[in-house]
């Protein structure tokens, strides 16, 4: 299986890791618990690990957790810096002060 990293699945994941609870997480992102719940489903299946240990209402990251926190991280700002790239005109020109 082929597993597509969409921005929701990064955001989600990113939100549980940093929250430890998906109920935060999904208020943090605007979805219910069970999509986020979901979502994180998905991606453990997707990349045959488990990325979060559960123990009652807490939630931790285990050790492939936190190596694939990294990764997200980075292809969100990646994801950002493109987007801000290709939609912010070059500014050009000169600027004079005067005083």
């Amino acid at each position: 299986m082929t597993l597509h990293l969409d921005t929701v699945l990064l955001k989600s994941f990113v939100a549980v890791a940093e929250t430890g609870s998906f109920s935060q997480a999904a208020d943090r992102i605007g979805r219910g618990q069970s999509a986020v719940s979901l979502q994180i489903k998905k991606l453990e299946a997707g990349l045959n690990a488990s990325l979060f240990d559960r123990t009652g209402q807490k939630v931790t990251l285990t050790e492939q957790g936190e190596i694939f926190l990294g990764y997200a991280r980075r292809m969100l700002d990646l994801q950002d810096d493109a987007y801000s790239r290709l939609n912010t005109p070059d500014l050009r020109g000169e600027i004079t002060l005067g005083t």
